[in-house]
């Protein structure tokens, strides 16, 4: 859905309309979650944990996705981005002193492995719209956009797990979600005068919207149900396999080609995630 709007609104202002969407949806079921006053027991250290939480996770590593997107395609971007699961285990390692294992070790192997066949040289052009040409792919550029949006989440990841300890899901959302939606506005398009906004149709804005609800707001129901179920690793692991159906949705809905090289990528990736765990 992000990849049929890229080339109408420049990432910056596409996550924060997204992120405006994915917000409203949170404060409509604020009324049915724990009431406002518990959020006194929030400490101070925890709200600087869920700023920083906020800055690095949604800002900084959802701009870096949606400009690997446009850059290198969803099946790319996707796989990449997926490392993320990895890089939360070693920046809990470098920061938080938990010990490495050797399917840590592996499994950076197998992921280091899937980056080079993911960077290599395959289809550099993406596919050319109606009455468009191909545009060429900055691959280097888009797959280091991948990672440094991975290692974003990672790090954020870190930061949310005592950030949130107060607060329920939904709470912790209605906060983070606005307030990155308003920083993204008046840092990156409001002094623009809405010249970007203005390039989007009703339907355009709408398709967009949905991404937001669908992929910032309605995951996160379906995410904490799994891991109520069946307990973090899991699911984080489960949650890594995500890649598999960017590429099917990719190849079947926009046309992205597919190499042998590129599906290796993937389930090396992949394979290095679960290892993991």
């Amino acid at each position: 859905m992000v990849r049929t709007q890229s080339h109408l609104l420049p990432p910056a202002a596409m996550n924060a309309l997204r992120c405006g969407a994915a917000a409203l949806l949170y404060w409509a079921l604020l009324p049915f979650t724990e009431p406002l006053a518990t959020l006194s027991q929030v400490s101070l250290r925890e709200w600087v944990l869920l700023g920083g939480s906020l800055g690095i996770g949604m800002v900084v590593g959802d701009t870096l996705y949606l400009t690997a997107i446009r850059e290198i395609g969803v099946s790319r971007a996707l796989s990449l981005a997926c490392t993320c699961p990895l890089l939360t285990m070693l920046f809990e390692w470098v920061l938080l002193g938990k010990p490495a294992s050797t399917g840590l070790a592996l499994g950076c192997c197998l992921v280091a492995g899937g980056v080079m066949l993911l960077s290599s040289r395959g289809a550099q052009t993406e596919p050319a719209e109606e009455g468009k040409p191909a545009r060429p792919l900055r691959l280097k550029y888009g797959v280091a956009l991948a990672l440094g949006a991975a290692a974003s989440w990672g790090l954020s990841m870190v930061f949310l797990g005592p950030a949130i300890a107060h607060l329920t899901t939904i709470q912790a959302n209605a906060i983070r979600l606005p307030l990155v939606a308003l920083l993204l506005y008046f840092t990156r398009v409001h002094h623009r005068r809405h010249q970007d906004l203005k390039q989007l149709d009703r339907r355009a804005g709408l398709v967009v919207a949905l991404s937001g609800l669908v992929g910032m707001g309605l995951s996160a129901f379906t995410f904490l149900s799994a891991l109520r179920l069946i307990g973090a690793a899991k699911t984080a692991t489960l949650g890594s396999t995500s890649p598999v159906f960017g590429v099917i949705l990719a190849v079947l809905f926009l046309k992205e080609e597919v190499s042998v090289r590129m599906l290796a990528g993937i389930a090396a990736c992949m394979a290095g995630t679960w290892l993991v765990f």
